[in-house]
């Protein structure tokens, strides 16, 4: 029974330090992971739009309609005013800025996104 001497049964305090800081990012990343694919996904739309500003159907109210479209489905709260189309023969610049609310346990954290879009129409 010599062996069981050696073992007292504490945690060493490094360890419960190393797992508050595991749970605390775990938590930042449940929450702005979801956050940050939405606003990828919002970003590849408003690509794809401005690529097909070539096309005669694509005019500038169409474009602003489908990405405050997207925006709402995505919850993102972007009023019709921070949507900017600017477009001539040979360029469309887009764009759009807007404030997202990543929300997390006792606190809520504002990011304020801007996307800017040039692309040539060929």
């Amino acid at each position: 029974m010599t062996g069981w001497k050696s073992q007292r049964g504490d945690v060493p305090v490094g360890c419960l330090i190393g797992f508050v800081v595991l749970v605390i990012v775990a938590i930042f990343a449940m929450n702005a992971g979801p956050a940050q694919l939405k606003y990828g996904e919002f970003e590849k739309r408003v690509e794809e739009l401005a690529d097909r500003a070539n096309r005669r159907e694509y005019t500038n109210d169409r474009i602003k309609l489908e990405i405050l479209e997207k925006a709402r489905d995505l919850d993102f709260d972007l009023p019709e005013e921070n949507v900017e189309i600017d477009r001539n023969d040979q360029r469309i610049k887009i764009f759009v800025h807007f404030d997202q609310t990543i929300r997390f346990p006792g606190k809520v954290w504002v990011q304020h996104r801007e996307l800017r879009l040039e692309r040539p129409i060929l």
